[in-house]
């Protein structure tokens, strides 16, 4: 499948790699503050029927995850513990899992030991929690956060599939210069970006589902794990009323019928404003393969 591609260099710490739902909402945030607000609730209408343009999750350049497909039948413990702890695979194990299931996976490097993705460095840290009315340490209050340290000369990939009606690589420079995700007021999550450049990601020939490479709607899913999701509100609302409205989604490597997409709404209990409705949009980005022959 041709597709668009775009390199993201981490510069620092951050709290995980982006996820298509949350930097697609960075984005949005960034349109509502160039465009204006009539013109993203525009897009937002046409995100209710055919989205214009799809997000990946990121990865490892090179890696893709692991389609979530009917399991293969080991009996020797170490492979199969080698195959239960498999979550990401390189480009042409992805286009032979694609095509042949499973089995391709018995002579993939992964499982055999000559492949990993590259490393990333993680560090758990202390921290001490704080009374907001008081300004001070709470006696007693401690917890520790987790950190990803990525490489910064490892290249991180992000696709996209179709045409986002903007400028995406600009977008994506300001989400990276303000930082992605959570602590991003203290300086995690920022990234340089290089690209739009064209890409051919691995797919069967003849598919009869989709595997995404993005989290998903429950609806349609074939084979699949689901995940609960209780996100942050972005953007204008932090800090305010910070949770949204609490849903089930599918993982990355999940497979479905057909390339299905949704914009749910998880407007919380009391809106963040007046008139305020808040969306998460869960779009398939689908990659062909084949789980049954007809």
């Amino acid at each position: 499948m041709r597709a668009t591609l775009f390199r993201l260099y981490f510069q620092g710490p951050l709290k995980a790699l982006p996820r298509a739902p949350t930097l697609l909402g960075h984005l949005l945030w960034w349109y509502r503050y160039t465009h204006g607000r009539e013109a993203l609730e525009e897009l937002l209408e046409r995100l209710q029927q055919e989205p214009p343009f799809r997000l990946s999750s990121v990865y490892p350049e090179g890696w893709l995850p692991r389609p979530k497909l009917p399991p293969v039948q080991v009996e020797e413990t170490a492979l199969r513990k080698a195959l239960k702890s498999l979550s990401l695979v390189r480009l042409d194990t992805f286009q032979a899992l694609a095509e042949r299931g499973e089995e391709a996976l018995l002579e993939a490097p992964e499982v055999l030991g000559g492949a990993r993705p590259p490393e990333v460095r993680r560090l758990r840290r202390t921290r001490v929690g704080v009374d907001r009315a008081a300004g001070t340490a709470c006696p007693g209050v401690l917890f520790t956060q987790e950190y990803l340290f990525p490489d910064p000369k490892t290249p991180h990939a992000l696709y996209v599939l179709g045409e986002a009606p903007f400028d995406l690589g600009e977008a994506l420079a300001f989400v990276g210069e303000m930082g992605y995700g959570g602590q991003a007021g203290v300086g995690l999550g920022r990234f340089r970006v290089e690209g739009p450049f064209p890409v051919d990601l691995p797919e069967a020939e003849a598919p009869n589902a989709y595997a995404t490479l993005a989290p998903g709607p429950l609806e349609g899913a074939l084979y699949y794990e689901v995940e609960p999701y209780w996100g942050r509100l972005g953007g204008a609302y932090v800090g305010a009323k910070p949770f949204k409205r609490p849903y089930l989604r599918t993982k990355e490597g999940s497979v479905y019928r057909r390339p299905t997409h949704r914009l749910l709404e998880v407007t919380p209990t009391e809106p963040p404003e007046a008139g305020a409705r808040v969306w998460e949009a869960l779009s398939v980005f689908p990659l062909g393969v084949r789980v049954w022959d007809s």
